[in-house]
């Protein structure tokens, strides 16, 4: 049977009623599916079914899956392509303060492995259990937010590239909304706090071009956001601050309330997102895979 989506969000993903993972799917229906993938950046399945096996089986469909590089101990025991998230382990979702609340597991927006020259290309996450309030993930379609884009500014910025520079310590980075946020007394500070290997600056183009879908990407993550190459200083702060408050802005940002079994697909190289978190000891719990993708976006600098 055909598939039937659903807008999601005015401008983020669309939502696929009725779809099973782990259901037999034909050719024409697994082709449909990566083509709704790549023409919306995100989307979203209920499916009450759905397992570790035929989450991992389902992601297999869009991609070689890896091991996420930063995932350390949150690896499955069962399955080493699966990330177990859990708010309640302080080793995974450090503490942080935000208007004086104490919040674990907060995450500023960002592109995954955005600080490496080749990020995966997507993820599925899946809700296995959730809290009655918080908890939220926020998502941004940057092509979108490069169509909203005035014509003087998409000229301005045409050939441009900007540098991303890996650091866990939040209070370093510029360009996330910082307002309210003190880090927490275990907030690392170095990438060997949390066992993290370090990463040299990488440089992507602005205006990124999709690799399959060729549609153009406006490539601002404002976590490890550092500056535009061939700028001075002060004109690269302010382009970067400038593009920076247009594609985190309220009004194009989808914050997904989970569901139990509620399944995410994403385009990592088109999409960012955020976490809201949760209070300190709140149970949530999140499997997430990851689609490698193997497409070099970036250069080393």
């Amino acid at each position: 049977m055909p598939l039937e989506p659903r807008p999601l969000h005015p401008h983020v993903g669309i939502e696929i009623p009725g779809f099973v993972l782990g259901a037999e799917h034909s050719d024409a229906e697994r082709a449909e599916l990566r083509a709704l993938w790549l023409e919306h950046g995100l989307v979203l399945i209920h499916d009450p079914e759905v397992t570790p096996e035929s989450q991992i089986a389902f992601s297999r469909e869009f991609g070689e899956l890896e091991a996420h590089p930063l995932g350390g101990t949150v690896r499955s025991r069962e399955h080493e392509e699966l990330l177990v998230l859990d708010n309640r382990d302080e080793t995974q979702a450090y503490v942080s303060y935000y208007d004086g609340r104490p919040l674990a597991g907060r995450l500023f927006w960002h592109s995954d492995l955005i600080y490496t020259g080749a990020p995966n290309q997507g993820a599925v996450l899946r809700a296995v259990e959730i809290p009655e309030e918080d908890g939220l993930t926020g998502f941004v379609d940057q092509a979108r937010a490069y169509d909203l884009l005035p014509e003087a500014t998409k000229q301005r910025i045409k050939g441009l590239e900007v540098v991303y520079r890996w650091d866990v310590d939040m209070s370093r980075n510029r360009y996330v909304d910082r307002a309210g946020y003190e880090p927490g007394p275990k907030a690392p500070k170095k990438a060997s706090d949390m066992n993290f290997p370090d990463f040299p600056d990488c440089a992507y183009p602005i205006v990124l071009v999709h690799p399959e879908s060729g549609r153009e990407i406006l490539n601002i993550s404002p976590m490890f956001l550092h500056h535009v190459v061939g700028l001075p200083d002060d004109e690269s702060d302010a382009l970067l601050r400038e593009l920076v408050e247009h594609v985190t802005q309220p009004e194009i940002a989808y914050y997904h309330r989970w569901k139990p079994d509620d399944v995410i697909l994403w385009d990592n190289w088109r999409m960012m997102h955020s976490a809201t978190g949760t209070a300190p000891g709140v149970k949530r719990i999140i499997h997430r895979t990851t689609i490698l993708g193997g497409a070099k976006l970036g250069r080393i600098v």
